[in-house]
């Protein structure tokens, strides 16, 4: 095989795995946020922990998203 052809399949390798850990960490983020605020809306009887959590882990999502874009720029 080339050497072209290896690092081009490498680097190949490595942007699709920038995008998946992306795009993972974002919906992990916001699912377990969601999750934990379900279960504490179910345990208190209101929804406000719901939407708590949903927003807390939208913010999380979003921070993650800021550390790895820096994480890979560099």
């Amino acid at each position: 095989m080339k050497e072209e052809t290896k690092q081009f399949l490498k680097e190949l390798m490595q942007g699709g795995y920038r995008a998946s850990a992306v795009g993972l960490s974002l919906v992990l983020a916001i699912l377990i946020g969601g999750a934990l605020g379900y279960w504490l809306a179910k345990v208190f009887d209101t929804m406000l922990f719901f939407y708590l959590g949903l927003i807390l882990g939208i913010i999380a999502g979003f921070r993650n998203l800021y550390v790895l874009s820096k994480r890979f720029k560099s």
